[in-house]
């Protein structure tokens, strides 16, 4: 990575997103910071003032992206733009909210990746990091659209992984584990989730808050995060996935050994095109 290109960032306004603009403005890079909401700016200028890297906000809804153009100096993509809503079952989860998780959670990573892929590949360097989730690699109830729009964000990677390495486009995934954001005094760490208040599943849920309490949730600063983020982005060569902390990335090796670097790098070397 240079210090010359641009670092963009989704949902940048606030929490992990917010967090990210500021270390990576902290080490000098340019940033974009794409905000959904324009109030958000003012947050981000005050946050990143005084920094060495040159920070500029843009608002970004990423299920409505219109006609925005990634700069021809993009070097580095964090699909960080997320949602996580009450937590009920499966069934009691009306359909427009499952395509309101798809349209952020998922294609809104798909659509900002394909607009990054040809700026990225004239450089033939670049870095597509994707914000998915430690809840990934455990079936955790109530989680029902999260979880499901995160697992696409993975097998999406993967398959991302092995068509823009031979363009020298690196891909990557961060599973954070507990961070102190706005949304962790809700977190189903934290208390009994909506679905407590379903007969069916009052019982569920309270097992599922005393597993939480039991394993002791550490919740590290969202700027600590964003410092471990950034070396992982830094790092030459780098692995494909990426807990936050230690908890997260025991998680990870548990659930796929290496994160499942092992077989995707044999399989990606064994198709990509070899250079003359």
């Amino acid at each position: 990575m240079s210090k010359h290109g641009i670092v963009a960032i989704t949902g940048a306004g606030q929490g992990l997103g917010l967090a990210m603009a500021v270390e990576f403005a902290r080490r000098g890079y340019p940033v974009l910071a794409l905000n959904q909401f324009e109030e958000h700016h003012e947050e981000v200028e005050k946050a990143t003032a005084g920094l060495t890297g040159k920070v500029e906000c843009r608002v970004l809804d990423v299920t409505k992206p219109g006609d925005f153009v990634f700069p021809d100096n993009l070097e580095v993509l964090i699909n960080n733009a997320g949602i996580r809503l009450k937590n009920y079952p499966i069934e009691m989860i009306d359909m427009d909210e499952w395509r309101r998780y798809v349209e952020v959670n998922f294609l809104g990573v798909v659509d900002m990746t394909r607009r990054a892929i040809p700026v990225m590949k004239k450089l033939n360097y670049g870095v597509i990091c994707n914000i998915n989730s430690a809840s990934s690699t455990m079936p955790y109830p109530f989680l029902g659209p999260y979880r499901a729009t995160k697992g696409a964000v993975g097998q999406f990677s993967e398959t991302l992984r092995s068509e823009v390495h031979q363009f020298g486009i690196r891909v990557m995934e961060i599973l954070p584990g507990g961070i102190a954001t706005g949304l962790t005094s809700s977190s189903m760490g934290n208390k009994k989730t909506e679905a407590a208040n379903l007969p069916d599943y009052a019982e569920l849920a309270d097992n599922l808050l005393k597993y939480f309490k039991s394993r002791k949730m550490n919740y590290i600063p969202a700027e600590e995060a964003a410092k471990v983020i950034a070396d992982a982005i830094e790092e030459k060569p780098g692995k494909f996935r990426y807990g936050t902390d230690e908890s997260s990335n025991k998680a990870i090796e548990s659930w796929r050994t290496g994160g499942g670097d092992p077989l995707m790098i044999d399989f990606i070397n064994k198709i990509t095109p070899k250079s003359e």
